[in-house]
C-alpha cells in the first residue's frame, strides 16, 4: 500500500464528501401503519414481565415483553411470529426513545441494553432505552426454530477437530454436508426463514417504536447491528432520528460474505500484534510466557498436543477458539485467560489438569462433532440479505486458512450456496440514499475492521461523522469508558449535537477486569489531529501456525 501524505489524505476525505453530498435523502417507504390489514400489529399492547439471564447480564434491572410481527411484512396472511423487547425496571423521566440492537447477529438486545445502561447510565438522560431482538435469535425470548444437522460421514474437515488443516476433498465434503443440512432446514421452515431479512428487521424496529407510542426513535446498533440501524435510516429517514453506529460493517454496500473475508485478515493481525503481546505481559493470568515468542511457542505446543489427542477431548479448534478469544475485553477474564491457562497446565499430562482444560474448552467452543442441531437464524439473515458472493476458489480458501489461522476456517464453506431466494437488500436504495448518524469505531477492531468503516465514512459524505479511537484494539466502543468518545456520543444522543468534523480520540491501555496494560498498540498509520488515518495494512500478518 502506498502511503499518502497528510494533505493527500485530507483531499481524499474531502473529495469523498463532495462526491456523496448530492445523495438524495429518501422520504421513506410505506410502513403499513394506516393499512387495516396491519392494524392488529400496531394496536397491540405488550405485557411486561421478568427477563431471563443472558450472555452479559442477569436481567435483574430490566423487564421483557413479546411483540407480535408478521412473518412476512409483504403479506400478513402468512402468519405471525414474536420478537423480544426489554425496558428498564425503573427508568428516569424521558421524552425520547432509544432502540438498541446487540449485533452478533445472534445476541440478546435485552442483555445489551441492560449492559449499556450499567456501563453508561448517561444513556438514560431523556431516553427510554429499549432492547429489540432480531427475529429468531437463540439468545432471546421470541419465536425460534431449530434444524437437525445431516448425518456426518467423517470426511468433513472438522471431523478431526482441526478446521485449520483442510484439504480440497474435506472442504468439498463439508460443503456437501452443510448443503444437505440447510436444504432439509429450508424445507421444514421455509416461510419463517424467508422472512429473516434486514428490511424486515427494520420494519420490526419501526413497529416497536409505534407500539410504544413514539412518533420517532433514536437508534443504537453495535457490530452487525450497525448494518441494521444504517439500513433503517435509509428506509425510514424521517422516523429514526439520532443514530449511533458502533463498530461498523460496510453498510454502504452490505455484503455479509465479503465482510467475513475482510475480517479474517484483520482478526489475524490483531491476534499477532495485540492479543499475544497482551498475553505475554500477563503471564500470571495466562501462564504462557513473558514474551510474544514464548506465548506463541507455548500455543504451538498446545495445538500439537490437541492434534495428537494428548489433551483428552480438547480439539485443535477449541484451542484456536481460546487463542482468538474475542475482541471484547469482557471475555478475557471470563473465558480467554482461564481456558488458555488451563490448556497450558494440561501440557504436563496430569489427568486433573486435562479435565480442567476439557471443561474450559467446552465453554469456549462447542465441538461440532457432538452437536445434533443448529439455529439457522444468522445464516438465513446473511443469505437472504446478500446471498453467495465469495469469489474465492477452494485452493484460495485453504491458502487463506494457512495465513489467517485465527478465524480463517470460518469462511471455508459457502453457507449460502444454492440459496432459493434473491437478495433482499435494495441496492437501488443503497445507491440513492445516504445514512445519517454518528459512527464510533476502534482503529484495530478485529471483528468489524476499520477499513470497512473508513469506506462508509468516505462514501457517505457529511451525513455522518466518525469518532475514531486511535490505537484501540478491541471490538465495540460501548464496552470501554473513554471520556473522549463518551462526551461526543452522549452530546449527540442527549442533545442532538453532531460534531462539526470527525473526532479522533486516543485509546486507553488495553485492559480487562483483572488485567491492565501500561501501553497502547500502534501498528497502523499515525493519526494527526482530527484527520482520520488510513486503515492498517493487513499484510503485516506473518506468524505461521504449524499444521
Amino acid at each position: 500500500m502506498t502511503c499518502l501524505t497528510s494533505s493527500a489524505r485530507r483531499l481524499v476525505v474531502m473529495v469523498g464528501g463532495l462526491l456523496c453530498a448530492g445523495l438524495a435523502s429518501a422520504h421513506g417507504i410505506d410502513d403499513h401503519s394506516s393499512d387495516p390489514a396491519y392494524a392488529r400489529y400496531y394496536h397491540q399492547q405488550p405485557t411486561w414481565g421478568a427477563c431471563p439471564p443472558s450472555l452479559f447480564t442477569d436481567g435483574s434491572t430490566i423487564q421483557c415483553a413479546l411483540v407480535t410481527v408478521p412473518v412476512d411484512w409483504d403479506d400478513p396472511r402468512q402468519g405471525d411470529i414474536t420478537i423480544g423487547i426489554s425496558r428498564p425496571l425503573n427508568s428516569p423521566p424521558y421524552t425520547r426513545l432509544l432502540l438498541v440492537n446487540a449485533g452478533g447477529p445472534d445476541n440478546s438486545s435485552a442483555s445489551q441494553a441492560e449492559l449499556l445502561e450499567q456501563l453508561h447510565p448517561q444513556v438514560e438522560v431523556d431516553h427510554l432505552v429499549v432492547g429489540v431482538d432480531l427475529r429468531g435469535i437463540t439468545d432471546g425470548t421470541g419465536t425460534q426454530v431449530s434444524c437437525d444437522y445431516a448425518p456426518r460421514s467423517g470426511a468433513e474437515n472438522f471431523m478431526d477437530g482441526d478446521s485449520r488443516n483442510p484439504t480440497v476433498a474435506s472442504v468439498r465434503a463439508q460443503q456437501a454436508w452443510w448443503n444437505q443440512s440447510m436444504s432439509a432446514c429450508l424445507k421444514q421452515h421455509a416461510a419463517f426463514l424467508k422472512g429473516i431479512t434486514t428490511p424486515n428487521h427494520v420494519r420490526d424496529l419501526n413497529l416497536v417504536r409505534a407500539v410504544l407510542g413514539f412518533k420517532k426513535a433514536d437508534l443504537f446498533g453495535v457490530s452487525s447491528g450497525s448494518s441494521l440501524v444504517a439500513y433503517a435510516t435509509r428506509m425510514f429517514p424521517n422516523t429514526f432520528d439520532r443514530v449511533v453506529i458502533d463498530s461498523n460493517m460496510n453498510w454502504v454496500h452490505l455484503d455479509w460474505q465479503k465482510q467475513a473475508v475482510t475480517r479474517i485478515a484483520m482478526d489475524q493481525l490483531n491476534v499477532q500484534q495485540a492479543l499475544i503481546p497482551f498475553i505475554s505481559r500477563h503471564d500470571d493470568q495466562f501462564h504462557m510466557g513473558t514474551t510474544p515468542k514464548q506465548v506463541m511457542t507455548t500455543f504451538q505446543k498446545i495445538y500439537k498436543a490437541t492434534s495428537e489427542h494428548r489433551m483428552g477431548t480438547v480439539t485443535p479448534d477449541q484451542a484456536l477458539a481460546a487463542m482468538d478469544g474475542t475482541g471484547m475485553w469482557v471475555f478475557w477474564d471470563l473465558l480467554v485467560a482461564p481456558s488458555l491457562s488451563a490448556m497450558s497446565q494440561a501440557l504436563d499430562g496430569d489427568p486433573a489438569h486435562i479435565a480442567a482444560a476439557e471443561q474450559m474448552a467446552a465453554a469456549v467452543f462447542a465441538d461440532p462433532r457432538t452437536l445434533p442441531s443448529f439455529n439457522p437464524m444468522q445464516y438465513a439473515l446473511q443469505c437472504n440479505d446478500s446471498g453467495s458472493t465469495d469469489p474465492r476458489s477452494i485452493p484460495q480458501k485453504i491458502s487463506d486458512v494457512r495465513s489467517y489461522w485465527a478465524i480463517g476456517a470460518s469462511t471455508l464453506i459457502d453457507n449460502c450456496q444454492g440459496w432459493p431466494w434473491k437478495p433482499a437488500i435494495d441496492r437501488g436504495l443503497e445507491a440513492s440514499t445516504s445514512v445519517h448518524g454518528l459512527m464510533v469505531q476502534n482503529e484495530f477492531d478485529p471483528s468489524t475492521p476499520y477499513s470497512e468503516a473508513f469506506k462508509d465514512r468516505l462514501f457517505n459524505g457529511n451525513d455522518v461523522r466518525m469518532v475514531l479511537v486511535n490505537n484501540a484494539a478491541t471490538h465495540a466502543v460501548m464496552y470501554d469508558d473513554n471520556p473522549c468518545t463518551n462526551n461526543t456520543e452522549f452530546a449527540y444522543l442527549s442533545h442532538g449535537v453532531m460534531p462539526d468534523r470527525d473526532v479522533v480520540c486516543q485509546a486507553q491501555p488495553m485492559h480487562s477486569f483483572a488485567m491492565q496494560d501500561s501501553v497502547t498498540y500502534e501498528y497502523g498509520f499515525p493519526a494527526g489531529g482530527w484527520l482520520l488515518p488510513l486503515p492498517p495494512v493487513v499484510q503485516q500478518v506473518s506468524w505461521v501456525l504449524a499444521p
